[in-house]
C-alpha cells in the first residue's frame, strides 16, 4: 500500500478538524495523487482537474519552490505568531506552545520575495518570550515596511515580547479582548539550597573566576548579585522601552511610565500601542483593502498631478510658446520615464534573481533606477566573491552596508584582513576594534538560569 492509499484511508470518510481553505489546498493535491478527476466542495462548487493543479501549486511558493509557511487571502500573507517566543528552534510554525524567531523572520523573507503577496498580516498571539533574538526580529520586520506593508494584530495577545515584534509593524491593530503591553523584562532564580539540605545534599562546586558560579541554583542569591542583575534587567528594559518608542513615535517616558502594565482592547488604542480596534475577521480585509488604494494612488498619482501642473502653466503663456514647452515637457516625460526609480516589487525580483535577497531593503531604501540596481547587485557580487576568496565573508554584511561610504568599507576590509593575517577568527571588524579593551565579564547567569525573558 503506498503512502498515498493510507492517508486516503486516514483523511477520506472521517470527520477532520482542518481550515476550510486548507482543505481545499490538501484534497486537491491528494486527489491529483489518486487519479481524481473534480473535487467537489460542501457548496457544490467543482474543482476540475486542471483547477485542482492549481489550488494544490498555490501552497507552492513561486520563486523558492518550498512550501509556503503561510497563507494567502486576497493578495495578504497571513503569518501566525502563536505561543511563546524563543531563539533558533529551527522550527517555522509554532511547535508544543513555541515559536522561534528564525522560524518568524523565514516566514517575512519568503513573503517579501512572494510576487503574489502584497502585504503581510502578523496574526499575533504571544505572551513573549526571551530578550536573545528579540530585538533583531523586530529590526527585521521594521525593514520589511520600506519593502511592503507590515500589519500586526493582537488576537488576542502581543505582550512583552510580542509587543516589541507588534510596534515594528507599520500598523497595530487589537480585537476588542485584545491584550498588549508589559514592556518589561523578567529574571527568574531557583534556590535550592534549604531543600537540598533538608534532603541532606550538599553540592560543592569548585571553579576558577569569581563569577563563574554566579546565580547557580545550590545557594541563596547574593545581594550584590542581584544588585548587578538588577542593574542590567534595567538596562535591557531601556534598550525595550527605546524601540518601542522608535518604532511607535510615543514618547520614551510614555512608554516607561506604563511600568510595564498590560492594555486590553480600546484602552490599548487610547496609550498608544495599537492604532485601531478591530473584528479580527476583519483586519485582513482591510489591509487587502489598504493595499489596493496604495497601488492605485502610486500609479495614478503623480499621472495627476503632471497634467494638472502642465495646464495651469499653459494657460498663463503664448500659444507658441506653450506648444513649445508642451514638447519639452513630453520629452522631459519619456527621459523621466526611462530614469524612474525601480519599484519594490522590481527590487524584490532582481535580487531573488542575483541569490542577494538580504539586499532588498537597502536597496528599496537607496530609491535606485533598475539600471541602478542591477549596477549595485553586480558590485555586491562582485564584492562577495572577493571575499569569499579571501575567507572573509564574515564581514560582507558590514562591508555591504558601508558600499556609499568607501572610506569606512575599506577600513573594515583592511581591520579584517589584518586580523585574518594574525591568523585570529574573523566576524566582525568590531570584534577587532574592541580586542584591545578590557576583557568582558562572561555571561554568569545563562549557566544555571533561563534567559532573561521580555
Amino acid at each position: 500500500m503506498s503512502n498515498y492509499q493510507m492517508i486516503a484511508a486516514a483523511a477520506l470518510n472521517k470527520p477532520l478538524a482542518m481550515d476550510m481553505g486548507y482543505a481545499r489546498v490538501f484534497f486537491s493535491a491528494l486527489g491529483l495523487r489518486l487519479g481524481a478527476e473534480s473535487l467537489v466542495d460542501a457548496q457544490g462548487q467543482e474543482l476540475t482537474r486542471d483547477g485542482m493543479t492549481v489550488v494544490a501549486e498555490s501552497y507552492v511558493h513561486p520563486v523558492t519552490g518550498q512550501c509556503r509557511h503561510y497563507d494567502i487571502t486576497d493578495g495578504i500573507a497571513v503569518l501566525s505568531i502563536h505561543g511563546a517566543l524563543a531563539h533558533k528552534t529551527g522550527n517555522v510554525r509554532p511547535k508544543s506552545g513555541l515559536q522561534g524567531y528564525d522560524g518568524i523572520q523565514t516566514m517575512l523573507n519568503q513573503a517579501l520575495i512572494d510576487p503574489d503577496v502584497k502585504g503581510i498580516y502578523l496574526d499575533m498571539h504571544t505572551p513573549g518570550g526571551t530578550v536573545f533574538g528579540a530585538f533583531d526580529t523586530a529590526d527585521v520586520i521594521r525593514r520589511a515596511n520600506a519593502v511592503k506593508p507590515v500589519w500586526a494584530i493582537a488576537n488576542d495577545m502581543n505582550c512583552s515580547a510580542g509587543q516589541l515584534l507588534a510596534s515594528a509593524a507599520s500598523r497595530r491593530l487589537v480585537t476588542q479582548t485584545g491584550t498588549v503591553g508589559s514592556i518589561g523584562v523578567v529574571v527568574a532564580h531557583a534556590d535550592y539550597e534549604k531543600y537540598l539540605e533538608n534532603e541532606g545534599v550538599k553540592i560543592t562546586l569548585l571553579h576558577s573566576g569569581s563569577h563563574k558560579v554566579e546565580g547557580n541554583p545550590y545557594q541563596a542569591l547574593p545581594k550584590d548579585v542581584a544588585a548587578r542583575w538588577q542593574a542590567e534587567i534595567d538596562s535591557t528594559r531601556l534598550q525595550f522601552a527605546s524601540k518601542v518608542a522608535e518604532y511607535t513615535n510615543l514618547s520614551l517616558q510614555a512608554i516607561l511610565d506604563t511600568e510595564a502594565a498590560t492594555y486590553n482592547g480600546q484602552a490599548a488604542v487610547d496609550v498608544g500601542l495599537a492604532e485601531q480596534l478591530v473584528n479580527s475577521a476583519d483586519g485582513v480585509a482591510m489591509m487587502a483593502d489598504h493595499c489596493r488604494n496604495l497601488t492605485r494612488t502610486m500609479s495614478i498619482g503623480n499621472n495627476t498631478m503632471s497634467v494638472a501642473k502642465t495646464a495651469a502653466a499653459a494657460a498663463t503663456k503664448p500659444a507658441a510658446l506653450a506648444a513649445t514647452e508642451q514638447t519639452t515637457e513630453q520629452t522631459a516625460a519619456v527621459v523621466t520615464a526611462t530614469e524612474a526609480v525601480a519599484s519594490a516589487e522590481l527590487v524584490v525580483t532582481l535580487c531573488a534573481e542575483a541569490g542577494m535577497s538580504d539586499q532588498i531593503a537597502p536597496l528599496v531604501t537607496a530609491k535606485l533606477t533598475e539600471a541602478g540596481v542591477k549596477t549595485r547587485l553586480a558590485t555586491l557580487g562582485g564584492m562577495r566573491d572577493a571575499l569569499a576568496a579571501a575567507d572573509l565573508s564574515a564581514i560582507f554584511p558590514e562591508v555591504s552596508a558601508n558600499i556609499d561610504d568607501p572610506a569606512t568599507m575599506l577600513k573594515v576590509v583592511l581591520t579584517a584582513a589584518t586580523a585574518h593575517g594574525d591568523d585570529k577568527e574573523v566576524t566582525s571588524s568590531k570584534q577587532v576594534q574592541t580586542q584591545a579593551s578590557s576583557v568582558k565579564q562572561p555571561d554568569h547567569k545563562s549557566a544555571y538560569n533561563d534567559p532573561s525573558r521580555l
